[in-house]
């Protein structure tokens, strides 16, 4: 082969890999991998469905700033499934410090500011610790779904909980379709607060993990110990 074809070989093989790389990291923001003193803020919250626009625009704009943030290591933007006007923001910092200066920042108190007069519930933000978290693998097309539950269990439960959400986790990130499953717990009393944040490549993956023997043996676990409903809603990313 000539060393002209030779070249021309490379270079298409070379833009084959880079689209591969591009496709596969489609539709799940890249993070960091977080360690052991990693804090997870959870912030849920809604507002008038006419405000919803506006809204989309200020997420966006605190997201893209907070990834930017020293210590932030992924900032996740989702919408209710059925309920555009209703958002969930699930961010990665690196330690607590991190997340507190975050939490003092002007963007954090802007957005505060800006969403009170087109809010539709109380502004909702906890910051949690690690119990059960994975790299997160990159979707490899459009269409995910992503998984919130909070846990509110009765301080004797807690114990069996933690262990019920350990072991379902460890088996969803086996099953198909599933590109993260995180546990993460309470910083702040009461300490029987948890919320798991999962996403599947597609509705059916996630509806799958729903019927599965571990899915029903974890909600056959859970369901005695908790002091609320249980209640996982599904949502789509905010791009």
């Amino acid at each position: 082969m000539c060393l002209t074809c030779t070249r021309s070989a490379a270079v298409h093989l070379g833009s084959c890999l880079l689209g591969l790389v591009l496709l596969v990291g489609a539709g799940l923001s890249a993070h960091a991998q977080a360690g052991g003193d990693a804090i997870y803020g959870v912030t849920s919250l809604d507002v008038a469905a006419s405000a919803t626009g506006p809204a989309v625009a200020l997420l966006k704009q605190y997201r893209d700033g907070a990834r930017q943030q020293p210590g932030n290591l992924g900032v996740e933007l989702l919408a209710e499934l059925g309920a555009p006007n209703r958002f969930l923001i699930y961010e990665t910092w690196a330690d607590q410090s991190a997340y507190d200066s975050n939490e003092k920042a002007a963007p954090s108190a802007e957005l505060r500011d800006k969403l009170k007069p087109i809010a539709g519930a109380p502004y909702d933000r906890r910051d949690y610790h690690v119990v059960s978290v994975a790299a997160a693998r990159a979707a490899s097309a459009p269409g995910i779904i992503y998984m919130q539950l909070h846990l509110d269990v009765f301080p004797p439960g807690l114990t069996p909980a933690l262990a019920a959400v350990k072991q379902v986790a460890e088996a969803a990130r086996k099953g198909d379709g599933n590109l993260r499953y995180d546990v993460v717990q309470s910083v702040k009393p009461p300490l029987s607060h948890m919320t798991l944040l999962a996403a599947w490549q597609s509705r059916k993956a996630f509806d799958q993990y729903e019927m599965s023997d571990y899915g029903r043996r974890f909600r056959d676990a859970v369901g005695p110990l908790l002091g609320s409903p249980f209640d996982d809603r599904l949502y789509v990313p905010v791009d």
